[in-house]
């Protein structure tokens, strides 16, 4: 019998990246399920679209579900091509007032009870980037579909970001979570999944319910505290709850190498003026704190000891509570050792942030990032 390899593949590189899907997509033979918080109508968009439909046209079954907030204008002349070569996609939670999103959206229920409840579920996104094809291959990480990944004489804006392909892992897992999030599975029935064994320590970590959240968030705490050398953190959103700031601090007082590169400018504005607000507290107890200067830095890792992982996950409120994230557990010698030389790389691009200049941004700045938090839970 031949024996199956499982294999990763590490990309720093949006152009590498999406390059290595399309080839995928328009390679396969039976399915596409494809997930993204953002999926723009764009250079890059187009790109995957005719990829997509290349697949469709040779009889493969394709799925896309983007997010409500995430992809605001779908449903115009990119979504009906797809739809029109035989695709079928759909929004996970629309805000309520996009009335012409109703007709895509995963809810099936009476007009009142719409409204009611994508109300209360508009802080609930779908923020994970999924790409599973032939069910033996998938894409995870933090690349939306938007040309602002793709190297600048790509025609992007060169963000840094990381992901990772993965072939021959059990991606039924993930296969569920698609299946729940396309189809709107009732309460009644993802209740039966708290009851299910769950793996807490699995390759594909996903949050998709409130058990895997607590349990995936108490693993990340213990394993800090149990660290002995470093703890290296690539983050784009940095917000973390009082524990895991804690955690971290008590981790560089018992002289762990505690990294956290953070980006200087950011696509939500506000956010580099609210993790500052924590500069103070973890440069104190020896944090080493780095921001990236070159472009913005959008990439999810944690490298804690030989334990590394890469995803949409960011350490931030939005992560913990609301929104559905995917992360990857690496396995793999040589996908570790690409992330460590990346974080040194990045780091070479960067300004380290001291207890002299950790104040150098404008007051208006603390002061708006001060005020943000008392919005922690929603950012």
């Amino acid at each position: 019998m031949t024996t199956v390899e499982y294999n990763e593949n590490i990309f720093v590189d949006g152009s590498d990246f999406f390059a290595s899907l399309v080839h995928d997509i328009k390679s396969a033979q039976h399915s596409i399920d494809l997930e993204t918080y953002i999926f723009k109508n764009d250079k890059l968009g187009e790109e995957i679209a005719d990829a997509l439909i290349i697949a469709a046209n040779n009889q493969v079954k394709i799925r896309v579900l983007v997010d409500g907030a995430g992809s605001p204008v779908w449903g115009g002349s990119l979504t009906r091509r797809l739809e029109r070569a035989g695709i079928d996609t759909r929004i996970f939670h629309p805000f309520p007032w996009r009335i012409w999103h109703w007709s895509r959206s995963v809810i099936r229920l009476p007009l009142l009870l719409k409204v009611i409840y994508l109300l209360l579920k508009i802080n609930s996104r779908n923020h994970r980037k999924v790409c599973i094809i032939d069910e033996k291959i998938v894409y995870i990480g933090s690349f939306n579909i938007s040309k602002c990944h793709l190297k600048l004489e790509d025609g992007g804006h060169g963000w840094r970001d990381t992901g990772v392909r993965l072939e021959n892992a059990d991606l039924s897992d993930l296969s569920i979570a698609f299946h729940a999030a396309w189809n709107h599975i009732p309460v009644r029935e993802r209740m039966k999944v708290i009851f299910r064994h769950f793996n807490k320590n699995p390759i594909i970590r996903l949050n998709n319910t409130w058990q895997r959240r607590r349990i995936l968030h108490k693993n990340l705490i213990r394993r800090i505290k149990r660290c002995k050398e470093r703890i290296w953190i690539t983050n784009a959103y940095f917000v973390p709850d009082n524990v895991l700031l804690k955690t971290l601090t008590e981790a560089a007082q018992k002289g762990v190498d505690v990294r956290i590169l953070l980006p200087r400018k950011s696509d939500v504005f506000v956010m580099p003026w609210a993790s500052t607000t924590f500069y103070y507290n973890l440069l104190k107890a020896g944090v080493r704190i780095f921001e990236y200067l070159p472009n913005i830095l959008h990439a999810k890792t944690l490298i804690i000891d030989n334990w590394i992982s890469v995803g949409s996950s960011n350490l931030n409120h939005r992560s913990l509570l609301h929104d559905l994230e995917v992360d990857v557990n690496l396995q793999l010698p040589d996908s570790k050792n690409t992330l460590l030389k990346q974080f040194t790389r990045d780091l070479k691009n960067s300004n380290e942030i001291s207890l002299k200049n950790w104040h150098t941004r404008p007051l208006y700045q603390r002061l708006i990032g001060r005020l943000a938090l008392y919005m922690k839970y929603w950012i």
